[in-house]
């Protein structure tokens, strides 16, 4: 009888069993004789091992089907949820890939669970979307009251539309998914005197703003995140909600108050 190892989150052995990672190399389930007996854990279906052209190693379906979600996606996308995942883990959290909603409203590529409950969607967006899909799909997570992360190797339009991450695409296709983008900003307050030399008499007193934003490592992004050690920076106009990367939230509150107290503060004298 041929050993059945179950696969699991779209390409990696089952830990349960022998599987990759856990005592049986890639030569012991690659092409070879007699088959070893793979199959989907989601489906059921039957999988073999496979290497990408750019190098990534995976499992496929022996057949094509379109009632299972591990068939048809991208060993570059499989690669960048399991990131995402192993993120969420390390950081303290439960983490399930491909989770939908009772109502069939949304379809998590990783749904992440905090130990008070709290639920959070990282999405995974490696092929273009329209900007009104990415809306869309964001609001039906926050009207469940699910948090939502999108991320992307692409410039995408929609990243200052939703709390968002632009990841560094890898060399292979299998990842490793490992550095985002510069994103996350510090708010500063300092004296002007302390800026300039001399210090011109038409500047205020202090110099106020926000400093380029810096890479992050991801699982690091994603466990600050989860942990609310960053949340997005947001400015409403009009109704709508524009992002402007990520922040501690010591720094968004510090913005807030001192927008709030140049704005109530007087004129300066002509």
């Amino acid at each position: 009888m041929p050993l059945t190892a179950r696969l699991h989150e779209h390409g990696t052995l089952d830990a349960t069993v022998d599987g990759l990672g856990c005592g049986l190399a890639w030569e012991a389930v690659y092409r070879v004789q007699p088959r070893l007996a793979l199959a989907c854990a989601q489906c059921g279906g039957p999988m073999h091992a496979k290497v990408s052209g750019r190098g990534g190693r995976f499992f496929a379906h022996d057949r094509r089907t379109t009632a299972c979600a591990a068939d048809g996606e991208a060993e570059e996308h499989r690669s960048l949820k399991r990131a995402l995942a192993a993120a969420a883990r390390q950081a303290g959290h439960q983490a399930q890939l491909e989770v939908s909603a009772a109502h069939g409203g949304w379809r998590a590529d990783v749904l992440v669970t905090a130990a008070a409950g709290r639920l959070t969607a990282l999405e995974a967006q490696l092929s273009s979307a329209p900007l009104d899909d990415v809306l869309a799909r964001t609001r039906r997570y926050q009207d469940d009251g699910v948090g939502v992360v999108w991320f992307t190797h692409r410039a995408a339009r929609w990243l200052d539309h939703v709390p968002a991450a632009r990841a560094y695409r890898p060399a292979a296709s299998a990842g490793p998914w490992s550095r985002l983008h510069p994103l996350v900003s510090r708010f500063n307050v300092e004296a002007c005197a302390e800026v300039c030399d001399p210090s011109p008499f038409w500047h205020a007193p202090v110099h106020a703003g926000w400093s380029h934003g810096e890479e992050r490592v991801l699982a690091e992004f994603v466990a600050d995140v989860l942990h609310g050690r960053l949340v997005p920076r947001t400015i409403t106009t009009a109704g709508a909600t524009r992002y402007g990367g990520w922040a501690a939230p010591g720094d968004v509150e510090a913005a807030a108050e001192y927008a709030a107290s140049s704005q109530a503060a007087p004129p300066a004298p002509a």
